[in-house]
């Protein structure tokens, strides 16, 4: 492709990182890198109460430069359950993954059951 070629940075984060930041203090660590063009794959999924957070810190740095983001869940979890509570509580994991990027770079994002396909690109 040469020195013109498209580049993507993917940055994979380990829910051992996300899990040790309080819940703003995640969400701008989450912001601060897709503002820097990074496309993100988190190792768990994150739960519908902070999706709705993300996109709510979104809405207000939404600009020309940043158009704001896309994400994409598997293995959504509910705060509610007692399991998923619990085994959170004891420090493990229960489980997905999270794909989220600015939405200039994110041109498709197809979800089925078990997989996400993501197609990128500038332009």
């Amino acid at each position: 492709m040469g020195s013109a070629g498209i580049k993507i940075e993917l940055e994979f984060i380990s829910s051992n990182m996300l899990n040790k930041k309080n819940g703003e203090d995640k969400m701008k660590f989450i912001l601060d890198k897709i503002r820097q063009n990074k496309i993100l794959v988190i190792e768990e999924s994150l739960s519908t109460t902070e999706e709705a957070k993300l996109i709510e810190a979104t809405m207000k740095h939404v600009s020309d430069k940043f158009p704001g983001i896309e994400v994409s869940t598997l293995g959504e979890k509910s705060e509610k359950g007692i399991r998923e509570r619990l085994i959170r509580m004891l420090g493990g994991r229960t489980g997905g993954l999270t794909v989220i990027g600015p939405s200039k770079l994110i041109k498709k994002i197809r979800k089925e059951p078990q997989q996400i396909s993501v197609l990128a690109g500038r332009g």
